[in-house]
This record gives C-alpha cells, sequence and structure tokens, in this order.
C-alpha cells in the first residue's frame, strides 16, 4: 500500500449503518473524541467505542465555543501514546468534527481519521473535504477558521439513528448547506427538488456526492473550483460573528445566500428571474430565515466592524478584497471581486430587513 502524507486527498470511502455495528470496523487502541451532548441523547455510544478498548474517550461539549485551542488541547494531551499508525475517531457535530480534523493532522504529524457526523449539518457539508480549524478572537470578536488544516478522514460512518435527536432548526441548517450545493452545481437536481422533497437520506447522499465531485479535482482549494462551496459563506460568517454565534451556522449560511444573491443582482451577474426563484426555492424547502433576522444583527452594526470581519475571513483576496461566489444561473457561478462600495450600497435595505 503506498504512503500517502498527512493531508493528502482520500476519496471519500462512506459506510451506512448503525452505530453499534460500524463501531467494530474501529481498530483496537485507537482514541475517540465524542461530543458529551449526543453522549446523553444515545448512551449506547460508549459502551460500543469501549469494547474496542480505546487508549482513551475524550468528551467535550460541541458548539462554536468549543472550537478553539483550549479544545486542541484537551484532544492532543489525551492522545500523547497514540502511534503514527493509530486512528482517531471524532463522534459529533461540525465543531467537533473541526477540532479533531485539526488534532489528526498535528499527531504525529498525521494519524488516521474516521468521521462521525451527528447532524445533519456535519453529515452533508464538514465531515467531508478535509478541512479543519479553529477560530481565534480578534478585538473581542470571534474570527471563524483562520488557522486551520487540510487532513482528509480515511472514512465516515454514517447512522441515520444519530440524527433522530436533532431538533427542527438543527434539520433545517443541514438541509441549507444541502440545497446551497444544489443550487450551484446541479440545476436539474434543483428542479427535482422543487417538485418533491427529498428524503433524508437522499439528501445527505446528493449532497456527499456533490461535495465530494468538487474536492476530488480541488483539494486544497487551488484551481477556484472548490470556493464555490462558499456561496453564502461571506456575509454568513459576518452574521454569525455578529450574533456572538447565537445564529448558527448553518442559519447564517442561508441569509448570506440571501445577501449573495442581492450582490449578484446589484453587480448584473445573477439574473432577476434566477434571484427571486433561488430566494423563493430556499423559503419554501429547507426553510431558510427572513430578512428581518439580518436586520436584527446589523441595525446598530458599525460599518467598519464589518470591513473588518470581511477582511479577516480566509475567503478574502491576496489583497484583501471581498472575494464571493455569484450565481450565474441555477446549477453555474462565477467567482468576483466585489468591491466595499457595491455591497455598502446594499446595506440600508438589508438594515430594514427589505430585499434590495
Amino acid at each position: 500500500m503506498s504512503f500517502l502524507p498527512p493531508g493528502a486527498y482520500k476519496p471519500a470511502v462512506d459506510h451506512w449503518g448503525s452505530f453499534q455495528k460500524l463501531s467494530k470496523r474501529l481498530p483496537e487502541g485507537s482514541l475517540a473524541v465524542v461530543d458529551k451532548t449526543v453522549v446523553g441523547f444515545h448512551p449506547g455510544l460508549i459502551p460500543a467505542l469501549e469494547a474496542r478498548n480505546p487508549r482513551a474517550i475524550v468528551q467535550i461539549t460541541g458548539g462554536e465555543r468549543a472550537k478553539n485551542f483550549a479544545s486542541l488541547e484537551k484532544v492532543l494531551s489525551e492522545s500523547l501514546s497514540l502511534p503514527r499508525s493509530g486512528t482517531l475517531v471524532v463522534v459529533g457535530g461540525g465543531t467537533l468534527g473541526d477540532v479533531a480534523t485539526v488534532a489528526a493532522h498535528l499527531l504525529k504529524r498525521g494519524v488516521r481519521l474516521v468521521q462521525v457526523p451527528t447532524t445533519l449539518l456535519a453529515a452533508v457539508d464538514s465531515s467531508l473535504g478535509g478541512k479543519g480549524a479553529v477560530d481565534l478572537t480578534l478585538r473581542g470578536r470571534v474570527v471563524k477558521n483562520p488557522v486551520g488544516v487540510f487532513h482528509y478522514a480515511d472514512e465516515s460512518w454514517i447512522c441515520p439513528e444519530l440524527f433522530t435527536s436533532l431538533s427542527e432548526d438543527q434539520h433545517r441548517e443541514g438541509a441549507i448547506e444541502a440545497w446551497k450545493m444544489v443550487v450551484c452545481l446541479d440545476g436539474p437536481l434543483f428542479r427535482r427538488y422543487m417538485r418533491k422533497a427529498p428524503a433524508l437520506d437522499k439528501l445527505v447522499k446528493d449532497a456527499r456526492r456533490l461535495k465530494e465531485s468538487v474536492c476530488s479535482q480541488d483539494p486544497y482549494e487551488q484551481t477556484g473550483l472548490r470556493r464555490v462551496l462558499n456561496f453564502g459563506h461571506s456575509f454568513g460568517h459576518v452574521l454569525e460573528s455578529l450574533s456572538r454565534f447565537k445564529l448558527s451556522h448553518g442559519d447564517a449560511v442561508g441569509l448570506g445566500m440571501l445577501c449573495a444573491l442581492d450582490v449578484g443582482r446589484a453587480m448584473g451577474v445573477t439574473p432577476e428571474k434566477v434571484a427571486t426563484q433561488v430566494e423563493e426555492a430556499l423559503k419554501q424547502g429547507p426553510g431558510v430565515l427572513g430578512r428581518d433576522r439580518i436586520a436584527s444583527l446589523i441595525r446598530r452594526t458599525p460599518l467598519g466592524d464589518v470591513v473588518e470581519l470581511l477582511a479577516a475571513d480566509k475567503k478574502a483576496g491576496k489583497s484583501g478584497e471581498l472575494r464571493m461566489i455569484l450565481l450565474t444561473a441555477i446549477g453555474s457561478f462565477e467567482i468576483l471581486d466585489v468591491s466595499e462600495a457595491t455591497w455598502r450600497n446594499l446595506w440600508p435595505a438589508w438594515k430594514q430587513g427589505i430585499r434590495p
């Protein structure tokens, strides 16, 4: 078997089934990182992991507050005895998956990683594609994902029973991310979704297929293709930060997509008909939050704070320019630099919660 260096692209390998069954795939002596909240909903997780004689089971409460260097250090300190041939399995949502991905990359300069997403959002997005990161605080505000790595999972376990404890809000934010990929990458599938909403397992499989098709062609975001996955993220991350992460990531991306549609229309890139159809689909399909939520978050925000957050975002261009994914049609897009004047002109309407 050829040796792949840490961070090397690995095709997605998905296994569907119960956690009890799939846990038997875990090598003995592995390290497990588990969301403490998920354990409360699914008490069978720990016994299944303990049956594999792990070196340690690290329990951390997931959420954006866990995505920091303190959590990373906790994982690393529990795993010093793990050999380079060892395996780290992470059972949790996107934030815990991010921390564990960074840890797997750093441990002994790279160990095997198994992703077990426990949220719909993680299943359709963050558990696939090799990216892991932690947040930093800049002048009292949290900046998302400025410190990170690429470290592709060796395999992922998709356990539908883990999704049964999710709230309606958690289902919505995962569905928003899945629809994001369909809107940008697959026009015919979008039209099928409009005729009939997909079942949960199909939504997950479609989203993972679309994301994998992008990541396989641009595993390290070097050709520009993979940037399509950031549709809605530029202003989505701003709104998320301004809410001090009371606004969930999926909901923030949904609102960020509305902002991106407005920017595209203002620049003459996104046709009016396309913007209207997509916004209506996001409302009727996954149920994106209303524009009044944007207004409530930015109404008293100094524009200087927004400029600073956009400049700190990892998606900015080399000279700090705002680089956004803008739809040209359903299923196609362009990556364009957006001037500050363009989005500033939209700001008054956004503050009022209306479509510019």
